[in-house]
Order: structure tokens, then C-alpha cells, then sequence
């Protein structure tokens, strides 16, 4: 049984203004239930999956052989139904074997970008580690984009200090 399958249905019936209105212990109880559901249905859905695998994994194997393929999408017919049984290619690559390869390129007088998409990764921390010589060199190619607001909601427990990497404000009633 999924544990407190109806608060799905309880925040549904709610108007926004309401869940605006909502005291923030309750909004807290009502994030953790969600998440317990969240994991519930996402184990529940990861154990129908596991025994579509096991029910028709050789099947589709045997059917891929047979395509002379090792991957890709099968479909075949069961008790009136179409099972579309996929198994993607997902290739990985060792960076430093990459880098030599493309080096072996320009040495032959090819130009890599004619056989491989190059794309320069730089990370945050580095980039910060960098001296400002460095950082304004790179800063032309940079843009910040933000990703979506995420917040969670922590009870503070009794004697804990107020400790937060921000403003000063830190620890205002709002």
C-alpha cells in the first residue's frame, strides 16, 4: 500500500491561495508525504519493469539476434498486446583516449571537428580557482543561466545556531 496515498488527493482538492495559506509545518508534512509516495511509486514502477525484463528479455534478445543487431527496439506480440522491448546503445568514452585520438588527427593533417563534435567543459569550481588574468580571458565565451528554484524545509532543532552561506538577514521572521 502506498503510505498516505490520499495526500495526492487532498492537495489536488486545494486551491492555491489555501496552499499558500498553508502554516509552513504543515507545507514540511505535506512535502514528506509527497516524497513518500514519490518512493513508493518509483519502487513499485522499478519492480514491473524488473519482471517485463525477465518475462521478455530473451525474447527480444533472441529477435535482435536474429535482426543481426545487438541493440535497438524489437516489437513481438503477446496476449494481444504489442510489447516494444528497447535496449539503447548508450557509449561512453574515455576522455584521454579521445584527446589522443584527436591529437593523431591534426597530426595527419585532418581537422577533427570534420569527424567528432568538440565540446570544452569547464567546471565551476576550477573556474573560480582561476587568477583573474585567466577568469577574464574565458569570461567572453561564459553565461550564467540559473536552473529551476528548489527549497526544502528543515525543523530547527532546540539549541542549534542559525548557520546559512547568505546575507545577514539570516534568521529574520518573515
Amino acid at each position: 500500500m502506498i503510505p498516505q496515498a490520499n495526500v495526492l488527493d487532498e492537495i489536488g482538492q486545494i486551491s492555491m491561495a489555501e496552499l499558500d495559506a498553508l502554516p509552513i509545518a504543515e507545507l514540511d508534512s505535506r512535502i514528506k508525504q509527497i516524497g513518500e509516495v514519490r518512493d513508493t511509486a518509483r519502487h513499485y514502477e522499478a519492480a514491473l519493469h524488473s519482471t517485463l525484463n525477465r518475462r521478455f528479455a530473451e525474447r527480444a534478445q533472441q529477435l535482435r539476434q536474429e535482426a543481426g543487431k545487438s541493440t535497438g527496439t524489437v516489437r513481438f506480440e503477446v496476449d494481444g498486446f504489442v510489447v516494444i522491448a528497447d535496449l539503447p546503445k548508450r557509449p561512453e568514452y574515455d576522455q584521454m583516449k579521445l584527446k589522443d585520438a584527436v591529437d593523431a588527427l591534426r597530426k595527419w593533417g585532418e581537422n577533427p571537428e570534420d569527424y567528432i563534435g568538440i565540446e570544452i567543459k569547464v567546471s565551476e569550481s576550477k573556474y573560480n580557482a582561476w587568477p583573474p588574468a585567466v577568469r577574464h580571458l574565458f569570461e567572453p565565451a561564459r553565461t550564467l543561466k540559473t536552473g529551476k528554484p528548489s527549497y526544502k524545509l528543515e525543523p530547527i532543532k532546540a539549541g542549534a545556531s542559525l548557520v546559512a552561506a547568505n546575507d545577514s538577514n539570516f534568521g529574520e521572521v518573515v
